[in-house]
């Protein structure tokens, strides 16, 4: 699949950040949250994910976030260098998440693109 097909199935803009999170599933794992959108999000983990699958997803925002996920890919990243352990990369769909979730999320979302808008005007 291409970057271009990949990004044309998005059905919400995502937002690249840098979040802690875990997965709940057979054995419990940090992940890191690389994007992140309504409708899902990518992550970085240590092992590779079955496509698929059906987790529990936190991520560590001001107020957590849980959601139920499905892996919709899941490969190595290519960025990792030599002397490095292997990561992983794996696209989550948020299957079911809480009205307060998100609201949460939702709120996050518009104020770091609020924040980084506001940023990008300064460095003008």
């Amino acid at each position: 699949m291409t970057a271009a097909r990949d990004s044309s199935k998005r059905r919400a803009p995502r937002l690249p950040t840098r979040l802690d999170g875990s997965l709940q599933g057979r054995s419990p794992r940090g992940v890191r949250v690389v994007d992140l959108s309504l409708t899902g999000c990518l992550v970085q983990c240590g092992a590779l994910l079955d496509e698929g699958a059906i987790l529990d997803l936190e991520i560590r925002l001001p107020d957590p976030v849980a959601a139920k996920v499905r892996v919709t890919s899941a490969y190595l990243d290519g960025s990792v260098g030599p002397q490095e352990s292997p990561r992983f990369l794996a696209g989550l769909e948020f299957l079911g998440i809480p009205a307060r979730a998100e609201a949460s999320l939702r709120r996050f979302l518009e104020d770091e693109r609020k924040r980084r808008r506001g940023a990008d005007a300064a460095a003008r």
